[in-house]
């Protein structure tokens, strides 16, 4: 093969290795499952459905909390942790805001994707914030508000050395939320539905320096 066509072939391996490096691919998902922050082991489980499938895992490190076994002592704990001091008391939008991440927590909240389509292991760091409304408006937490279908909206960022298959290499981000969070109390099982969309994109090792020199030389 002649210099000139090998350049060429060259170039344009190198310029696709490049494009492909930053491109960014999309997944909307729904995440089925149950759980609950009353429970021993907090967090929530279950099926991953729409643009991937298989099973989501969100892990709530709760190791200085209060065991179930005492579930008011537990409720108070996270309540007093957590939320009460986050109260919001503009007219028409009182609530408390309960913030989960690796600030309030012994450890970062991990979310962990274990896919058949498009198959591996996606694992991400996890921010989440529950929302409960002060229907009444008064500053106090009545067990209507404390059950209500709270808000729960949720950031990731994906954990690049810990993900597998497809996600290999991988760097993203996504966003999800659920507006039907509860504190079951008796703790028992909560069902939960997050709706959102994960992005991720292939940011193994780029093309070096040395490379480019190796084309240039061809040229020259």
């Amino acid at each position: 093969m002649r210099p000139v066509a090998i350049a060429v072939l060259s170039v344009s391996l190198l310029l696709f290795s490049v494009l492909a490096h930053g491109q960014v691919e999309y997944f909307v998902v729904q995440l089925d499952g149950v759980g609950g922050l009353m429970l021993n082991d907090a967090g929530y489980a279950g099926a991953v459905s729409m643009q991937m499938t298989g099973a989501w895992e969100l892990d709530v490190d709760d190791s200085l909390w209060p065991d179930e076994s005492d579930s008011t002592a537990r409720f108070n704990y996270i309540w007093d942790t957590f939320f009460a001091s986050n109260y919001d008391p503009t007219p028409g939008q009182q609530a408390w805001w309960g913030y989960f991440d690796g600030a309030t927590l012994p450890s970062v909240p991990k979310l962990t994707f274990d896919t058949d389509v498009p198959g591996g292991m996606l694992v991400s760091n996890a921010s989440f914030t529950v929302l409960v409304r002060d229907y009444n408006g008064d500053g106090e937490l009545s067990q209507s508000e404390k059950h209500h279908a709270c808000q729960i909206s949720m950031t990731i960022s994906v954990e690049t050395p810990l993900c597998t298959g497809y996600f290999e290499d991988y760097c993203g981000n996504g966003s999800l939320a659920a507006g039907d969070f509860n504190f079951v109390n008796p703790p028992a099982f909560d069902e939960i539905m997050f709706m959102g969309q994960v992005q991720v994109w292939y940011c193994g090792a780029p093309v070096n320096e040395s490379t480019w020199g190796a084309v240039k030389t061809l040229y020259r």
